[in-house]
């Protein structure tokens, strides 16, 4: 998962620890060629050759190596006696991977010159990886701040960056202070305040009632008793899969008819749980598009009436940027407190996710990874630094 974007972040990082480290390759050669010119060498001349003596010991191996580069040579010209034509003393040529070897290096500064190229080819990474553009801008230029905040150690350059760019992220993704399902279940328990009532909402095919069930398997392991609302009356075979679900689990479904009013279905729920001392409902509603103004009033009813705790958006994470579109406009109408991203077991880029917490501030409560009631994960930002960025 987020394969897509690790990849860009893995060459982003490759490309600027490469150009961090001929950077300081240069510098440090430049220092050690200044040093020894500044020394002034001693000439001893033999046979028409000149050599430079005193001089360290690796600099006096490497000209052993490549005499021909490095020997001046005389010669006088049998034409014209009365002139010695002399060749320039040519500068030993060093190969990159040989500047790196053995030198001991220090720190390096990442100037904007060196890292605005880059963060340019990141922006185009990100947009391509599903993160919305104003996320991007935020998100590269709180990482470009730090990159030329501080100097960073040139023995390690790639790890330095990449705890750079974990450092920023984490922060982008920490913005939306998360809710714990279970410990505020746990304080309305405490309170006598139950039934604790939850409303999923999403678009049609994000897999609200599989999450529903999921949800529920979770609390029934943490000791609550829960019962489904099936008040998605509008979807065909809604109510039996609803239904279904509730049997697998060992608890009840209350359904209504297909067409039935699916507020008045959530009240009886309500009711219901109310008379038989449980802790929990949890309440489906049919799919529905942001831009659907009938149903959106539907759900707004649904809130009214059903007065939900916890309103949770369950939305897929392989959408796209449309995720964030759709997040929005349900936060305009209805006010979410959470979201649960599911198929993330199916390759998504993982872009929204960054988009969402940077742009909508509505916190994700839970990632689906698959079909089982055990495939959900409470949300950590350590989960997606660790899929988004190379180990």
């Amino acid at each position: 998962m987020f394969e897509g974007l690790k990849k860009k972040f893995s060459t982003f990082i490759d490309s600027l620890s490469k150009k961090e480290e001929e950077k300081a390759a240069e510098a440090e050669v430049e220092k050690k060629e200044e040093h020894y010119q500044h020394a002034g060498p001693a000439v001893e001349k033999k046979e028409g050759t000149v050599k430079h003596t005193h001089e360290p010991e690796p600099l006096l191996q490497k000209k052993e190596e490549r005499a021909e580069e490095t020997e001046i040579h005389v010669e006088t010209a049998h034409h014209h006696p009365e002139k010695e034509i002399r060749q320039e003393r040519q500068q030993p040529k060093v190969a990159f991977g040989t500047k790196l070897k053995g030198l001991v290096f220090k720190e390096v500064k990442i100037s904007e010159g060196d890292v605005d190229p880059f963060i340019e080819q990141l922006k185009m990474s990100l947009l391509q990886s599903d993160v919305n553009y104003n996320a991007a801008e935020r998100i590269l230029e709180e990482l470009r701040k730090e990159l030329l905040s501080k100097p960073i150690s040139s023995r390690q350059i790639d790890k330095e960056i990449t705890e750079i760019i974990r450092s920023s992220i984490l922060r982008t993704l920490g913005t939306c202070a998360t809710k714990d399902m279970l410990s505020l279940a746990r304080e309305k328990k405490e309170k006598g305040e139950l039934p604790f009532r939850i409303l999923f909402i999403g678009p049609n095919g994000a897999g609200k009632t599989t999450t529903i069930a999921k949800v529920a398997h979770m609390l029934i392991k943490n000791g609550f008793s829960c019962v489904i609302s099936a008040s998605d009356t509008f979807r065909a075979a809604a109510i039996e899969q609803t239904v279904h679900h509730a049997g697998k689990l060992g608890i009840e479904a209350i359904k209504g008819k297909y067409g039935a009013d699916p507020a008045s279905i959530a009240f009886d729920a309500i009711a219901h749980a109310k008379a038989t001392g449980v802790d929990v409902v949890l309440i489906d509603s049919a799919g529905r598009q942001e831009t659907n103004k009938s149903l959106m009033e539907e759900m707004k009813k649904m809130v009214r009436v059903a007065k939900p705790d916890l309103k949770v958006f369950v939305g897929e994470s392989i959408t796209g940027n449309s995720l964030l579109e759709q997040v929005s406009q349900f936060n305009e109408a209805v006010g979410l407190d959470g979201i649960i991203l599911t198929k993330l077991d199916c390759d998504a880029k993982g872009g929204n996710t960054l988009s969402i917490l940077s742009e909508a501030k509505v916190p994700i409560l839970y990632f689906g990874l698959g079909e089982k009631y055990d495939d959900m994960i409470p949300y950590d930002p350590n989960f997606i630094i660790n899929n988004i960025l190379p180990n």
